[in-house]
């Protein structure tokens, strides 16, 4: 249960979302990946958790990474009763599956997949980024990202001081709101943008989601409950990349972040 007063209040989260937005943090472009393990030695599979057989990138907690085989952010801990986790920004995710034919991995949150939990609120941290592209094709590939979320539809929590009862976007949670505190989740397209953010609300958490919308008015008809069966799901992430394009990214974590800028 989120307890309303430790909520981000709108304008604290807008000044530091103020300095934020001048850094440039780097993200991923399609056309412009390296393969990661291009001559790195694999690291031999492994069994991790009740489900999956792991290789690289992953590794296990304690292994000795001189060999190079692994990436040390992509440590698992096993447990044969239950999936492998892994920790991303000091948050604890299950890892559901593994794809290596697309290079990604699928995720949730530890918190979330507990059913005693009936009122979760997402605990990703990294915020989506800005489609604005600065090329410079003499660069060479050595721009790592790790963590990309392949998912670019997201849901946005926002803490509001007023009820908004005119905005089709805003779909209450009841669990966390207060007589004086107003929370409600976003998923329509471009969510995350601060045009969408009302002037009584502030940011309070997001979430990638998987799934594809069959409408711009399917993702607008989102309950709370809706998101929660799809947090449920979890999400999928890319493994580590390399590149040489760079784009706009206003804020390296979500907690910094007010509202990703249109």
């Amino acid at each position: 249960m989120v307890t309303p007063g430790s909520l981000f209040h709108r304008s604290t989260a807008l000044q530091v979302f103020s300095f934020l937005c001048v850094l440039g943090v780097v993200v991923p472009d399609p056309d412009a990946y390296w393969p990661f393990f291009h001559g790195i030695t694999a690291c031999p599979p492994f069994t991790c958790g009740h489900r999956s057989i792991f290789a690289s990138p992953f590794h296990r907690r304690g292994d000795n990474l001189s060999d190079e085989c692994g990436v040390a952010s992509y440590e698992l801990t096993c447990n044969d009763e239950k999936e492998a986790t892994i920790q991303i920004d000091n948050t604890t995710y299950y890892v559901t599956g593994i794809n290596y034919g697309d290079s990604t991995f699928r995720v949730v949150d530890a918190n979330i997949s507990d059913s005693r939990n009936n009122c979760p609120l997402p605990r990703w941290k990294r915020a989506p980024y800005y489609d604005g592209v600065s090329d410079d094709e003499s660069l060479p590939y050595n721009i790592q990202v790790e963590f990309e979320p392949a998912s670019y539809w997201w849901s946005v929590f926002v803490n509001c001081s007023q009820e908004i009862n005119n905005n089709v976007m805003y779909m209450p949670v009841p669990c966390m709101s207060t007589i004086s505190s107003f929370v409600y989740v976003l998923t329509g397209l471009d969510s995350h943008y601060i045009e969408n953010l009302e002037p009584s609300c502030g940011y309070l958490a997001m979430t990638p989601l998987d799934g594809v919308a069959k409408s711009y008015d399917s993702l607008l008809s989102l309950s709370y409950s809706d998101v929660v069966k799809l947090m449920r799901k979890g999400f999928r992430v890319r493994f580590p990349l390399r590149t040489h394009r760079s784009r706009s990214f206003f804020a390296g974590t979500a907690e910094g972040l007010a509202i990703q800028f249109h």
